[in-house]
């Protein structure tokens, strides 16, 4: 059976206590204080002999922690060092063997599904264009819709692929196109990749990087039309200008020319960007400007000038969970006035822009803005922040239940690791000090007493 195969392997946490593997629990407690005590770091000055004597302390701490727990040690002396930091769940829920050896199991077969998930990236968008005027003039609501599609995987340690498509309707008008890129790392600081496409924009191209310095990289790429034979050269230099921000310019020539210079800062709190672009038979400015509120929620307010556009957006978005975000953005331009619903899980979008007016109606536009932010507002205050008042309780008290801490009664708490008792044989309490959920706790028990952590009791 496994544990008899890998039973004579799993000894080396004994063996640091100097024990045998049949050792009682105050065998291992009276081993751990004696050795803890002897390569204590505090004891040593010479800094070779302190940094020895922390390392065996670290290890020393680390088999008792082990050996010291009842589910711990059951699972080391079955499967070793691999099942400890496999992350069992450990409790009552697993009291057998058996048990252990499926759950083991279980959390081998999951990390097998995520070293496939993080070689293969998928991400794609949907995106569906509404048109209220067209709807009330009896065109039906939908007035294009898009979909585009990308997988990238990493094949080897130097070499990666990215295989997408992308499809649009507009009215009665479609089409697609398909693309291929390979990526090849030449160095640590350069890289490589061939791209080509077919479709609407078939074409081929190379584009190489290369960091030229500790803050800077260079971008080159060279592309030809398969359609007309155009060729495009481009090149981009980026450069980190502090710890949160970073420059490029931009220079593109074939035949539609152009230099661009853009600006990218990101903080905790807030990250903003412009970009000022210069073609041949065109010029624009961007910019945008977003606020994190706290974790979850975030306002954003961006604009765009040029030669084809005039529009500003103002909006914002919460995550809604772990990997969802939705987002609503109100946008006023010459093309129209519009509202902008997007949802966000994973590397999957959901885009819906709803045409309101295609006049810039002053009256119109303000309340399209301050009706829909009004009701958000309200929605906000009485129902979803409740409801998510509500639901955040409920989880914390579940983690609470999961996450209990135990010591036994009867179990001396002067026995526990990292504890050094300065009365031998006399009466003593514990002062534990935590935090869980970003609360402070505070507790005082008796030697003797059993004490369960966490509790709404021990709150400060």
């Amino acid at each position: 059976m496994r544990e008899e195969e890998s039973g004579p392997q799993n000894r080396e946490l004994y063996a640091l206590l100097h024990i045998s593997p049949e050792a009682s629990d105050e065998e291992i407690r009276k081993a751990y204080r004696q050795w803890a005590q002897i390569y204590h770091p505090d004891k040593y000055q010479a800094a070779e002999m302190k940094e020895i004597a922390t390392e065996n302390f670290q290890r020393i701490c680390e088999a008792y922690e082990i050996l010291s727990d009842e589910n711990k040690r059951q699972i080391y002396d079955i499967y070793g060092m691999e099942g400890i930091n496999s992350g069992l769940e450990l409790g009552t829920k697993l009291n057998k063997a058996e048990e252990i050896k499926e759950e083991l199991e279980r959390l081998r077969r999951q990390k097998e599904l995520q070293k496939v998930a993080a070689h293969l990236r998928p991400s794609g968008s949907i995106l569906a264009n509404l048109s209220l005027p067209q709807f009330l003039e009896g065109d039906g609501i939908m007035k294009g819709m898009a979909m585009a599609s990308e997988v990238q995987s990493q094949i080897s340690k130097h070499n990666a692929v990215a295989i997408g498509g992308n499809l649009a309707v507009n009215g009665n008008a479609g089409g697609g196109a398909a693309s291929v890129v390979l990526r090849h790392q030449m160095s640590s600081v350069s890289s490589i990749e061939f791209m080509g496409s077919m479709g609407l924009r078939a074409l081929l191209g190379v584009q190489t990087t290369r960091h030229i310095s500790t803050h800077s990289t260079a971008t080159m790429g060279l592309a030809m039309s398969l359609r007309d034979g155009s060729v495009n050269l481009s090149n981009t230099w980026t450069r980190q200008l502090s710890d949160t921000a970073h420059g490029n310019i931009q220079l593109s020539l074939g035949p539609e020319s152009s230099i661009a210079v853009g600006w990218q800062k990101k903080e905790q709190k807030r990250s903003a960007s412009g970009e000022i672009k210069i073609g041949t038979g065109s010029f624009g400015a961007t910019a945008h400007y977003t606020h994190r509120f706290s974790t979850k929620s975030h306002g954003r307010i961006a604009g765009r000038i040029g030669s084809t556009a005039l529009e500003l957006e103002l909006g914002g978005g919460r995550k809604i969970s772990e990997f969802s975000t939705v987002r609503m953005l109100y946008t006023v331009g010459i093309q129209g006035i519009f509202w902008k619903f997007e949802l966000h899980r994973g590397g999957q979008k959901l885009i819906v822009p709803v045409l309101l007016s295609r006049q810039l109606n002053p009256f119109f536009a303000t309340g399209a803005f301050v009706i829909p932010t009004s009701l958000y507002f309200v929605l906000k205050r009485f129902v979803v922040k409740p409801f998510y008042l509500k639901r955040e309780k409920q989880k914390a008290s579940e983690n609470m239940e999961k996450t209990l801490g135990q010591l036994h009664e009867g179990v001396k708490k002067s026995g526990i690791m990292g504890f050094c008792d300065p009365c031998p044989g006399e009466p003593k309490q514990l002062y534990v000090e935590y935090t869980f959920d970003g609360n402070n706790f505070e507790v005082i028990v008796d030697d003797l007493d059993e004490l369960l952590i966490p509790q709404e009791s021990h709150r400060i």
